[in-house]
């Protein structure tokens, strides 16, 4: 009996442990717990996946809420439970350099809830994009052009956030990318700054891919008011007429 009673004693320190290591917090009223995978992170890269673990099964849980600062920032209502549509990452661009506050609340179906505890992390300065890239540009596609994506004039708007692609017909999306050579970059997830009752805000993210982190590569030169964007490898976002290179590569003018 003594022995079975020291392997419980360890088996409950075992699971303290793993809620404490993940930072879960939950009352004896709620009865469950929800867990971070930011927990004791310090400083945030410039993107980075941000996971929830409920307790709960998925069946039980109605709703995880992805907090910044004291504010909503995301909702998810499907497992995998993480920040960003389809498992994308969390980028902190277009975040305030310095201390951010970040927690998780997990709702369930009878409307309990738990939160974890609050992680307080750095988040660094955002690099600016190559010079001659920076600013505004404009590509403008008739009907047979752009497929069956919105014919008219697109605007690409790149700054230190990423790159903002307004949509004739409204609407845009917000592209996180990397910047790898002086003359090559990737266009990857999307960039989320604000909640979407259907998980995929309809001015934010990228729009062309539905599965996470699929980067699309292009060449790029500018000469004077000139913006050329050339595809190189794969292009993973979207299919036939929709494809994300449809829109991207060609000629663009900057607009002053």
């Amino acid at each position: 009996m003594k022995r079975l009673s020291v392997v419980l004693a360890l088996v409950a320190t075992v699971i303290v442990g793993v809620g404490v290591a993940y930072g879960s917090t939950a009352s004896r009223e709620t009865g469950f717990t929800v867990t971070s995978s930011l927990h004791g992170k310090t400083v945030l890269p410039h993107r980075i996946h941000w996971y929830a673990f409920p307790s709960l099964p998925a069946a039980k849980v109605a709703a995880v809420d992805f907090l910044i600062d004291g504010k909503v920032a995301w909702v998810e209502h499907h497992a995998p439970y993480d920040y960003g549509y389809n498992e994308d990452y969390l980028v902190t661009s277009w975040m305030t350099p310095g201390t951010h506050h970040f927690l998780v609340r997990a709702v369930a179906t009878d409307g309990r809830t738990a939160t974890t505890e609050t992680t307080t992390a750095r988040v660094l300065p955002a690099s600016a994009p190559p010079a001659a890239l920076a600013g505004t540009w404009k590509r403008t596609l008739t009907r047979q052009q752009a497929g069956k994506q919105p014919a008219g004039s697109w605007v690409l708007s790149i700054n230190k956030v990423g790159w903002h692609i307004a949509v004739p017909s409204g609407g845009a999306n917000l592209l996180d990318v990397g910047y790898l050579s002086p003359s090559l970059l990737e266009l990857r997830g999307g960039i989320y700054t604000k909640p979407s009752s259907k998980n995929n805000n309809p001015v934010e993210g990228n729009g062309w891919c539905e599965e996470p982190f699929k980067p699309v590569r292009y060449h790029w030169t500018v000469s004077a008011d000139a913006l050329s964007l050339k595809l190189t490898g794969p292009d993973r976002c979207g299919g036939g007429a929709y494809r994300q290179s449809i829109i991207v590569a060609g000629d663009w003018k900057r607009m002053r």
